[in-house]
């Protein structure tokens, strides 16, 4: 069984990792952007201006990464188990193959995958489609999702 807060865990983790890259990545730009052979010897050469942008694109991956940490680490869990909603884990079983399916529904990191225990957990924001078609459903009902071309059962919340 897959334990949410494990999951959260290393998702704060790949976040983590994923903003030390950043801050190296923009670390550096900003160096070349502000370094000597970068100014422009002519009209036409914008290394540094490229550099520049660059910089300023993962100082704002940076702080969306800031965010997204502290959004997941104040992240409040669903008490009830009847109906998905925000913070669930939802553990959904193929109708025909029996094959699981763990979808965590989480206000950021929306693409991100975590796997635990040979588990694969897709991590989700309430926009996708697949959140969409899950929210307000409850254990047992049954889930289309016709770009997988796939039914679903809704297993369990945790």
């Amino acid at each position: 069984m897959i334990n949410k807060h494990q999951v959260i865990d290393t998702l704060i983790l790949q976040l983590e990792n994923s903003l030390n890259i950043a801050v190296q990545s923009a670390t550096h730009a900003h160096q070349d952007a502000t370094h000597e052979q970068s100014k422009a010897e002519t009209q036409y050469d914008s290394l540094g201006i490229e550099m520049a942008y660059l910089a300023e694109g993962q100082s704002k991956r940076i702080e969306s990464l800031r965010q997204d940490i502290q959004v997941l680490k104040e992240t409040a869990f669903p008490s009830q188990r009847e109906q998905v909603q925000l913070a669930h884990l939802v553990h959904l079983v193929d109708n025909q193959t029996d094959a699981p399916l763990w979808v965590f529904i989480l206000p950021v990191a929306g693409g991100n995958k975590v796997k635990l225990n040979d588990v694969i957990c897709q991590i989700v924001t309430p926009n996708a489609p697949i959140a969409k078609k899950l929210l307000k459903q409850s254990v047992g009902d049954d889930v289309y999702f016709d770009w997988l071309d796939k039914e679903y059962e809704i297993f369990e919340l945790i």
